[in-house]
This record gives C-alpha cells, sequence and structure tokens, in this order.
C-alpha cells in the first residue's frame, strides 16, 4: 500500500466561507455578495457553519454541496477504483479530454478548411447511424509526422468524456484551447500531456502559480511550396496533385488558466497518424487501452507489482471475522500467476488479437490511476461508507489519505466529521 497516492488537482477556494455565505442567504432577505466585505474570515466561517449547520444535525445541508475538489487517484488496485465509483461521487478514468467549444478541422474537396466544434460533432455522432457514417466519409486534418506536412484521415470515434478539470492554454499567437491536464500536444519534446509538457502546478484556489515558459505547441497554418524548379518539368495533372502544403510550426506558450469543470470530448482517429488539428493546434487523439505496461513487465521494463497490486504477507480476518495468514509462498505464488498472464497477454497480442479482448487475461487487480470530483457533502458521504472497520483494507487507506487533503482544505469541517462521524458508518447529511 506504500504506492498508493492521492493528490488535489483543484479545489474551490475558500470553501467554508462559500458555505457560510449559502447558508446566510437561506434567512437573508439581503444579496449576500453586496456584504462581502464583512464576510467572516475562513477560519470564523467554518466555526459558524458548524455552530448553525452542522452541530446537532439541526438545519438543512445544501450548503456543503457548493464547494467542489478533485483528486487524481493514483496506484490503487482495480477492485477498490469500482467500489468507489459506485458511491454517489464523480469518478473518470485518467482520459485526454478536450471542452466542448474545441473547434475540429476538416478539409472539403475545395481544400477549404471547415471547423466543427467538438461537442456538435459529438451530438451528430451519437443521433443515429447515418450521421456518423457521414462524419466518417470527411476528411479529417491531421499531421504526418514523418514530414512535418499536413494530410487528411478520418475519424474512428467520437468520445464524450463526462465532466473534467478544463485548463485554457494561450500561445504567443493568441490560439487558445481548453482541455484538461492530460492531454497530449505535439510540441518541441514530442508528444507530451499538457501539465507535463510546461510543468504546470496549481495552487488550491484553481489559479495557476507557475508553469514552464520554455514549452514549444506545433501549429497548422504555414504554407509550404513545391519545388518551383520541379514543378516546371511536370504535366498539368502533376503540378495539380503537387500543390502547395501546410506545414506545422512551433508556437511558444504564453499563458495557462484554470476555468473549472466541463464537459469534455475526444475522437479516435483512424491509422496511422493518431492526431488531428484542435483550435489550430496539433493534438494527439483519445488514449485508448494499449497494454504497454504489461509487455513492459514481461520484457523487463517495468516492475511486476508497479503494474499489479498483491497485499503484503501477513495475518488478515474477513468481514465475517474469519481469520487467515496470507503467506509468502502463496504470495510468491500469486505474482507469478501475474507474470504468466503477463506473457500470455504479449502471446496473444503478437498473434494478432486487439488489446481490448487481450486484456481479459490480465489478472483483476491492476493498479489504476484516475481522477476523481466531489462536492463536501459527497466526499463525506463517501468517507462514511468506506473509513469504517469491516470495509476493504485498501478502500481505508483511500480514505486515510482522502481525510489528509480534506483536513488542509476545510479544516473546520473535517475537524467535526473526526469528531461526529470518522468510522462510524453512518450516511452524511
Amino acid at each position: 500500500m506504500d504506492k498508493f497516492r492521492i493528490e488535489v488537482l483543484a479545489a474551490t477556494s475558500n470553501p467554508q466561507q462559500l458555505v457560510w455565505a449559502a447558508m446566510h442567504q437561506d434567512y437573508s432577505e439581503d444579496f449576500v455578495l453586496d456584504q462581502k466585505d464583512n464576510f467572516p474570515d475562513e477560519a470564523k466561517a467554518g466555526e459558524l457553519v458548524i455552530k448553525h449547520l452542522l452541530a446537532g444535525n439541526r438545519g438543512h445541508y445544501g450548503p456543503i454541496e457548493h464547494p467542489q475538489i478533485t483528486f487524481n487517484v493514483g496506484y490503487f488496485p482495480h477492485s477498490m477504483m469500482q467500489q468507489v465509483r459506485t458511491h454517489r461521487v464523480g469518478v473518470s478514468f485518467d482520459v485526454q479530454c478536450l471542452a466542448g467549444n474545441t473547434e475540429i478541422t476538416f478539409v472539403e474537396a475545395s481544400e477549404q478548411e471547415k471547423k466543427i466544434r467538438i461537442n456538435k460533432l459529438h451530438d451528430l455522432w451519437v443521433t443515429s447511424q447515418k450521421y456518423q457514417q457521414q462524419l466518417q466519409k470527411m476528411s479529417l486534418r491531421v499531421l504526418n509526422e514523418a514530414t512535418g506536412l499536413f494530410e487528411t484521415s478520418h475519424l474512428q470515434e467520437v468520445i464524450c468524456s463526462g465532466l473534467q478539470p478544463v485548463y485554457r492554454l494561450t500561445l504567443e499567437d493568441d490560439k487558445t484551447i481548453d482541455c484538461t491536464t492530460n492531454h497530449r500536444f505535439l510540441t518541441t519534446r514530442g508528444w507530451q500531456k499538457m501539465g507535463k509538457a510546461i510543468a504546470l502546478k496549481t495552487a488550491a484556489d484553481n489559479k495557476v502559480t507557475s508553469f514552464s515558459k520554455d514549452c514549444f505547441v506545433f501549429c497548422n497554418g504555414i504554407a509550404v511550396a513545391d519545388d518551383v524548379r520541379e514543378q516546371a518539368s511536370l504535366g498539368a495533372a502533376q503540378r495539380k496533385s503537387n500543390r502547395t502544403k501546410l506545414k506545422a510550426h512551433p508556437v511558444k506558450v504564453a499563458k495557462i488558466v484554470y476555468l473549472g469543470l466541463q464537459t469534455t470530448y475526444d475522437l479516435e482517429v483512424v491509422d496511422p497518424w493518431h492526431n488531428f488539428v484542435a483550435n489550430g493546434m496539433v493534438v494527439h487523439n483519445s488514449f485508448r487501452y494499449t497494454g504497454s505496461r504489461i509487455i513492459d513487465v514481461v520484457d523487463g521494463k517495468r516492475n511486476l507489482e508497479d503494474v499489479f497490486y498483491l497485499r503484503p504477507v501477513g495475518n488478515y480476518t474477513n468481514r465475517q471475522g474469519k481469520r487467515y495468514l496470507y503467506s509468502e509462498e502463496q504470495r510468491q505464488q500469486d505474482l507469478q500467476w501475474c507474470l504468466d498472464a503477463c506473457k500470455l497477454y504479449q502471446t496473444r497480442i503478437n498473434q494478432g488479437l486487439s488489446e481490448e479482448h487481450a486484456r481479459s487475461l490480465i489478472p483483476f487487480d491492476a493498479r489504476q490511476n484516475f481522477v476523481m470530483s466531489c462536492n463536501t457533502r459527497s466526499l463525506m458521504h463517501l468517507l462514511d461508507l468506506r473509513w469504517k472497520k469491516d470495509a476493504q483494507l485498501e478502500a481505508q487507506k483511500f480514505c486515510e489519505l482522502l481525510y489528509v487533503h480534506f483536513e488542509e482544505w476545510m479544516p473546520a469541517l473535517a475537524h467535526w466529521y473526526q469528531d461526529n462521524r470518522a468510522k462510524k458508518a453512518r450516511l452524511s447529511p
């Protein structure tokens, strides 16, 4: 369990003050925001929320649903992740996503560009098979990564990825794109997730505190004519096929701003180039399951226990109180089983099976990374359900790590929760 990790991606600033303002508006005839200069500070607001809202379980608890927090959860077993996602908290896998306003570039027969917002593409895609077929026939602008010149390909899938924390990336030529930190861009350092490429760091108030300023993102827009002397010796038909092409060029990142949670989307593109042009920038298409980490285990590039989770050797009890020993011998047998499964997976991939088909061979508790968003009320609800003595041990550890961030973010409410509800298996108010 030492590899388990939870970090905050984004969180509402002054959350206790926000709960106080929402609570105060319930019985104030005035417009509360007009009194902002007289709001209690964060610590005092927390005291008042406990006194007038939570103490004695009086009042209604809608105000505590306003503050939002988003976690990046890492290296937990798949079984624990499945438990979490069933309990009224928004959970999504670590997928790369674009905001709905992103314009996707297509190329019409006249060589004119046509731009369609990705949320509209998705609406059309899910409407009917007829619309899907029409969209699949359209020429999508993609980059030939070998030549640096733009060509065309076709859509294979349009995906809605649900609510995700979204940032606006602005380049020095004023191009902007709204996306998650894990969406991959083609940069001067190769394909990089946006957050990693610019070394993005965010504060608890959702404002970007710093980012690397030496990152360049490749864009669409420089026209490159074929060699004129060569064209002079060609026939008219050949000259027409050798028309002016667009070449990718790098543009420096200028600014990053956090926008909040938004519904996000992505595309899957037909081989061989898995990219497309979004708001004039070259971005990677949706990350599809590849199983590369499974093959890395077989090739000795990754440690087996970095990919799979097995409990430590020791004495355990189940929910019915049965005691048992998980021995070193048993654990070594289970590790060998995981390794054998990886080898079989690699064999099936080499035999031509798709990744989605072959992954059924992988042991269930592969480690998972995911993003989880919740409000204060649903956070307490999750802790109520999974921070109890008979909960799965990994889920208890998950709650311990969650509580650390809860305490840092909303200390007054977290301490009230610790004193009144923690590990008592109650449902949150």
